[in-house]
């Protein structure tokens, strides 16, 4: 009995607490469901992201209604995903770079993430496009 509770008890603990990134764990489709520019919540979060490979390309539409796109690079090391700009809707984002520390759900099928770009912060919290019918763990609230 006491076996069973300490397997069950490890198995919802690795499920249930955020993990750092790891190779392969930026893979497949993302849509965006909660959105922060400067601590302000976004009423508008349109945002898909496909993901492989090291390469990933992001659609969304921004509070304007302009919708915008970028392709990027980015390398996962310690923990940490560096993003290469390498096209943009807007020209003078081109080869920007810049680095966040997704914070992964257990079950890798969502994360939270914060990066400052144009000295502009961003939090987004993303889940897996699969989470539109299957059960995720979801992180129910990322704010400070």
């Amino acid at each position: 009995m006491i076996k069973k509770f300490f397997i069950l008890f490890l198995f919802i603990s690795l499920n249930s607490y955020s993990h750092t990134v790891k190779e392969g764990d930026m893979d497949g489709s993302w849509r965006a469901i909660e959105a922060f520019i400067n601590g302000e919540e976004q009423e508008v979060v349109d945002g898909l992201m496909v993901a492989t490979e090291g390469y990933m390309s992001v659609n969304w539409t921004a509070a304007d209604g302009n919708k915008y796109f970028n392709y990027s690079s980015y390398e996962i090391n310690n923990g940490a995903v560096s993003v290469e700009i390498l096209n943009h809707t807007l020209d003078q984002y081109i080869g920007a770079k810049f680095t966040h520390k997704p914070n992964f759900m257990g079950d890798k099928k969502s994360y939270i993430t914060t990066f400052t770009w144009d000295d502009v912060e961003y939090t987004h919290r993303w889940e897996k496009m699969s989470c539109a019918y299957e059960k995720c763990a979801r992180i129910s609230d990322f704010r400070d």
